[in-house]
């Protein structure tokens, strides 16, 4: 009843974000280099400039909550999946000309591979390729993030029985990103944990993507999520020797901490 391509047919087609697709966020301490791979999310549709996007909106909050000097770049495009930004997409995460490289990468993918019904197993192979190719790129096994899947089934721009359909999928296919997390210990999951999807300033005009105000709590949660873990895996970003990783490669931040940033 709901084939792949009628289900891509129903979501509205907005403009990637526009101007610099790179930014630098001022801080103390040891510079970070964090490079945000993926999709339309990724891409800031929804948002007129990254700034105002997923990875601006994450690079501020993550600056803020290190401390640290932050340079952050986009490399994503609208529809991409699993497969594609591994084919398509892995040039753009380093610089030979500046010598700019990532220290680690967040990866926002999934959807479009759930509009495209992708079966679990082969999702999971596509993200375990693309972990690989990242690092074969970097030269180094840094740590790279998986943004775990939004609620699809929640989201207004799609009719009842297509949410119903297309969530169910998502949560099947963000299951695959926790399995991939658990088999390498520098792959983190990152749920999305509870986004104020109910609210009508969250979306952009097609209703199905974030808008600003979306991107702002969305990035919040992540950098929150990620700030903890780079705590563990990279010392330097610590205050305190005392930091140390926690198990099951799979972080959420708390209510507490979620609330801070609506």
């Amino acid at each position: 009843m709901f084939g792949a391509a009628r289900i891509r047919a129903r979501i509205p087609r907005l403009a990637e974000a526009q101007g610099d697709d790179w930014g630098t966020v001022a801080g103390g301490g040891e510079p970070l280099r964090l490079a945000v791979l993926g999709d339309s999310a990724a891409a800031g549709v929804g948002a007129a400039d990254h700034q105002t996007a997923l990875a601006g909106q994450t690079a501020a909050a993550l600056a803020a909550l290190t401390g640290r000097h932050l340079s952050w770049r986009v490399v994503a495009r609208s529809g991409a999946t699993a497969r594609t930004i591994r084919t398509d997409l892995m040039d753009g995460i380093t610089d030979p000309h500046t010598r700019w490289s990532p220290q680690v990468v967040l990866v926002v993918v999934g959807v479009n591979d759930a509009v495209r019904l992708r079966r679990p197993r082969r999702f999971r192979s596509d993200v375990e390729l693309l972990v690989a190719v990242i690092r074969r790129r970097v030269g180094a096994p840094i740590p790279v993030l998986l943004a775990g899947l939004p609620p699809v089934h929640r989201f207004p721009a799609l009719p009842a029985p297509v949410r119903l359909l297309l969530g169910t999928h998502a949560r099947r296919l963000d299951r695959q990103l926790t399995g991939v997390a658990r088999r390498d210990k520098s792959v983190f999951h990152l749920p999305v944990g509870h986004l104020p999807v109910e609210r009508d300033d969250f979306y952009a005009s097609d209703r199905f993507h974030p808008g600003p105000a979306g991107y702002r709590v969305w990035g919040r949660t992540l950098a929150a999520q990620t700030a903890t873990i780079l705590e563990a895996v990279l010392p330097m970003a610590a205050e305190s020797d005392g930091a140390h990783q926690q198990d099951g490669h799979t972080y959420d931040a708390t209510a507490e901490e979620a609330s801070r940033w609506v």
